[in-house]
């Protein structure tokens, strides 16, 4: 179970200002790597979405009191993952940059995979950090989570 990008979407909901240009065009390649090239997790996007929370000091502090919360997790329940349905209302309802007619490459089978393509519908959205407040599937998990 990734946990590093669960822990940047629940702390992305959690803040009060808006990215900078700088930080939208990195979550777009972050987009754009999950979508080509998702098997370059470790050694590129990883570290680039790290960089980026590092650099943002309000998205940091939230990152790592869910990192640590849901490293402390032994699983996360399967009716946490988000659903097709639930992407395609969040793609739907935003106004986005680049991701006008995103369709998975492939059927998303797995956690991680459900959760890439929710990274990636967020991350080429206009304004990622209002439509990550849109989804159902992390207010569940905050509640796991405490």
């Amino acid at each position: 179970m990734n946990t590093t990008i669960l822990a940047f979407l629940l702390a992305l909901q959690e803040l009060d200002t808006s990215l900078s240009q700088s930080e939208k065009k990195t979550l777009a390649e972050i987009a754009d790597q999950l979508y080509v090239r998702p098997e370059a997790w470790e050694s590129f996007t990883q570290p680039l979405l790290l960089k980026m929370i590092a650099d943002n000091e309000s998205l940091n502090q939230h990152y790592h009191v869910y990192k640590s919360k849901l490293d402390s997790l032994e699983s996360i329940p399967s009716e946490l993952l988000p659903t097709v349905t639930e992407i395609e209302q969040i793609k739907d309802s935003a106004t986005l940059a680049n991701a006008k007619g995103f369709k998975s490459q492939s059927e998303a089978t797995g956690y991680n995979q459900q959760i890439n393509n929710v990274v990636i519908v967020i991350s080429r959205s206009e304004y990622p950090e209002e439509t990550v407040k849109k989804l159902s599937f992390t207010e569940k998990l905050k509640q796991i989570l405490g």
